[in-house]
């Protein structure tokens, strides 16, 4: 049997209704023993394929994942497009063990600072969403999902973990949270024509496709209770796990335009593909200066294993005031609490530099950012506000101006 149609008429599925009904098109040609462009799938392929870029501005390079010269600091892009499948597809996108593949990748990978979730997708398969989701969830590089165009069903799920959720278009529409069975019985069809069904059971094996059986008798209750309810639960118990502020209305499998769902808790942001690249790297740098600071703390007790003059010299000390007795624990402890405030006192620089540091590469990306909307808008036509004053020769655009202001 095709491994596409095998799919669709045999599992449950985390899938908006809207894009569900247009498997019935792929269902009759593939009875029709039709196939799909090969050059079309390698095309749909390659645009779901990750990769990595750095640098900023008119300097972004891109890379492969298995690239050995990824610079350090840069940002992996991972899209999840069209219906998720456990397994790559010959007529489709990359599968969901493919991207969780992709997400280890980047997050072990030492030179990759943040992870940006491309997302257009109706949801899909039930099996393997719930480990993609969970491997998003803990990735310790961070990671935002931008949405373009839908994150419904299975899709929200995976993404629910991400560190931001942002939206590229009012338009966009997010939710769709519950689970459904799809089923297409054949059987009568093929009867028709002349196939003859005969099923065997073994002696015991009184409970084998019961409730599967049951449904195609149009008895759909067990199967709801014993299959859809329970992963339905799942779903629900780790979408209020990863977004404990959501609205619980939107339990019910209804799906929203974008601004709606930023009010229910669903996303966090309306805006551009470079906002979630910047929203990521932003993140990335909170979490390094977090972990700075949760390293700081007081010293435990210091084992001092030298003599009494050698901690005299170190601490200089007047030897004409010491008397010649041994290092009592008061004075012990005096000398570990001068310790300990040294050490802090070194930590703290070394995190104000790491900010300082992290703050002007931000700087920097906001300033390409600028740079490149304002560019995009100025004209040859020099405009008072171009001119600097005591240069009467050659208008200056604003983003020179903003960029001798930084420099200086």
């Amino acid at each position: 049997m095709n491994p596409i149609l095998a799919e669709i008429i045999s599992g449950a599925w985390l899938i908006n209704n809207e894009r569900s009904a247009a498997y019935a098109s792929i269902l009759l040609s593939l009875l029709k023993g039709e196939n799909f462009s090969e050059g079309d799938s390698a095309i749909a392929r390659e645009k779901n394929r990750s990769y990595v870029i750095s640098g900023l501005g008119d300097q972004i390079q891109r890379f492969g994942f298995t690239d050995s010269n990824i610079p350090e600091g840069s940002v992996a892009v991972i899209p999840i497009r069209s219906e998720i499948l456990k397994y790559d597809q010959p007529c489709g996108p990359r599968g969901s063990q493919s991207i969780l593949t992709d997400v280890k990748s980047a997050d072990q990978n030492p030179n990759i600072r943040s992870i940006v979730l491309v997302v257009d997708s109706p949801g899909g398969q039930v099996t393997g969403t719930d480990l993609l989701a969970e491997t998003i969830k803990n990735s310790t590089t961070p990671i935002v999902a931008y949405i373009e165009g839908m994150a419904a069903s299975a899709a929200y799920w995976i993404i629910s973990g991400a560190s931001k959720i942002i939206a590229s278009s009012s338009l966009d529409r997010i939710g769709s949270i519950g689970t459904m069975l799809m089923v297409e019985d054949l059987q009568p069809s093929l009867e028709a024509i002349g196939v003859k069904f005969h099923e065997v059971y073994a002696s015991l094996s009184v409970d084998k496709n019961l409730d599967f059986n049951q449904v195609l008798d149009g008895n759909y209750e067990p199967y709801r209770k014993n299959v859809l309810d329970v992963i339905n639960q799942k779903f629900l118990s780790s979408i209020k796990t990863n977004r404990p502020t959501l609205d619980e209305s939107t339990f019910t499998g209804k799906i929203y335009f974008a601004p709606e769902a930023i009010t229910l808790g669903l996303i966090d942001d309306i805006g551009s593909f470079d906002l979630a690249i910047s929203n990521s790297v932003t993140i990335a740098n909170q979490n390094y200066i977090q972990s700075i600071n949760n390293k700081t703390k007081k010293p435990d007790t210091m084992k001092i294993n030298m003599t009494w003059k050698a901690i005299q010299s170190f601490f200089k000390m007047d030897p004409a005031t010491l008397d010649a007795q041994e290092l009592t624990d008061e004075r012990m402890q005096q000398i570990n609490d001068q310790l300990a405030t040294v050490t802090e006192r070194n930590e703290e620089l070394q995190t104000l530099l790491t900010a300082e540091k992290l703050a002007h590469q931000t700087t920097l990306f906001q300033l390409e950012t600028l740079r490149s909307e304002d560019a995009g808008v100025e004209t040859i036509v020099p405009k008072p506000a171009d001119v600097i004053a005591g240069n009467n020769d050659v208008p200056v655009f604003t983003h020179d101006k903003i960029a001798d202001e930084y420099c200086a």
